[in-house]
């Protein structure tokens, strides 16, 4: 009878120290929209990024732990004044005059759960050429070009974060629940 409960309680105490250690690293809140969004193709250049998340951040003293650069091509870092953290958002300005080109956004935030996570995405800026050719009206101009969906359709940008999907984690815990059931029957026919 001690053997009987002295495994079950091992058992226990290892699924109980299982589940403690991996809800923590997968309860890093997520990005799930920005703009300008993951992967756009912009004709203007934005005068900020918002990043949106799934969960409330944790904004420490100064805005500590939560970070953003706007790089563009040749190096160069397009943020011009320091993130702004409100509930689960968070904003940079940029500074004007960007150049036509590829553009990587990285990010680095404290999540809900008081654990810091980073991801980055990219878009793109194609500035319309100056011609030499005289100015057509604003009617004609309008007509002309054709216009790109809205940059606020905000897709979710990619995330680098190394954090367990829950469905995973419920299913590691249905398995480890089977197999101590499983022990206890086999002890207790043993017993017989």
């Amino acid at each position: 009878m001690f053997r009987i409960r002295t495994t079950i309680a091992a058992v226990a105490v290892a699924t109980v120290a299982a589940l403690a250690v991996a809800a923590p690293a997968s309860a890093h809140d997520t990005i799930v929209s920005s703009t300008p969004a993951a992967d756009s193709q912009l004709t203007a250049a934005p005068a900020e990024v918002v990043l949106t998340f799934s969960n409330t951040l944790l904004s420490l003293d100064e805005n500590s732990g939560t970070a953003m650069t706007v790089i563009d091509e040749s190096g160069e870092d397009w943020v011009a004044g320091p993130p702004v953290v409100a509930a689960d958002t968070v904003t940079v300005p940029l500074a004007e005059g960007m150049p036509g080109g590829a553009y990587t956004v990285t990010w680095q935030v404290v999540s809900s759960d008081g654990h810091p996570t980073s991801g980055e995405y990219g878009f793109s800026l194609t500035l319309p050429e100056a011609s030499a050719e005289p100015s057509a009206t604003p009617s004609e101009t309008a007509a002309a070009e054709p216009t790109d969906p809205p940059s606020d359709a905000a897709q979710p940008a990619q995330q680098s974060d190394d954090s367990m999907p829950w469905p995973l984690l419920i299913g590691l815990g249905v398995v480890l629940l089977a197999a101590i059931v499983t022990a206890i029957v086999i002890a207790v026919r043993r017993k017989r």
